[in-house]
């Protein structure tokens, strides 16, 4: 599988499509001789892009061209968060070379910077959506937390905790015996004291 690629004044290179995207694109740029900050892409005779820089640099290049096909190499900016800028045809001439492919190009592009937008709202909804679903647990958990903080304080459970408090410590019961104890001895010993003086 190979297809061509036309870029500046006539020239036109053989690439094999075979390959990561990420390879592919690194070696258009060495071939071609463009900067590594070039935005490359490849467009075809409708005005439609490859969108290379949109698929992970390990996907296969093969699936996103026709074999044998012809295409021009572009260079695509685009601002810091990804969005659509300018699009502009690296042959000689520029836009202007090819008004017709140029304003099927924009067109084109514009669609896909649309469906970017409404992909990245609907991200943000899911989001948002899972944080307020989050939230929701959170606030249940503190609700059934707070819940279980209020029985363990109610009236009831403060009666049985009280009453298990009102048993006589074992300790107080020999000090009863003793004193008992004391007072049998005084006894016995004022009788013995009465028997002395008969």
């Amino acid at each position: 599988m190979f297809i061509l690629a036309k870029y500046g004044d006539g020239k036109c290179s053989l690439f094999n499509p075979d390959c990561m995207v990420v390879n592919l694109v690194r070696h258009m740029k060495e071939k071609c001789g463009y900067p590594e900050e070039t935005g490359l892409d490849l467009v075809d005779q409708n005005g439609e892009t490859r969108g290379l820089s949109r698929y992970p640099p390990r996907t296969n290049a093969a699936k996103l061209f026709n074999d044998r096909h012809v295409y021009i190499l572009v260079n695509i900016e685009r601002a810091p968060d990804g969005s659509y800028r300018d699009v502009a045809p690296l042959i000689e001439g520029g836009a202007e070379a090819v008004p017709e492919l140029y304003k099927k190009m924009t067109d084109h592009l514009q669609q896909l910077e649309m469906q970017r937008l409404e992909e990245v709202k609907r991200e943000n909804e899911r989001r948002e959506k899972e944080r307020e679903r989050q939230r929701a647990l959170e606030l249940i958990e503190e609700e059934r937390h707070h819940k279980k903080k209020v029985s363990m304080a109610s009236p009831e459970s403060l009666a049985v905790e009280k009453s298990t408090h009102k048993k006589t410590p074992e300790k107080s019961r020999p000090t009863s015996r003793m004193s008992l104890e004391g007072k049998g001895t005084s006894k016995v010993n004022i009788s013995r004291g009465r028997g002395r003086k008969h």
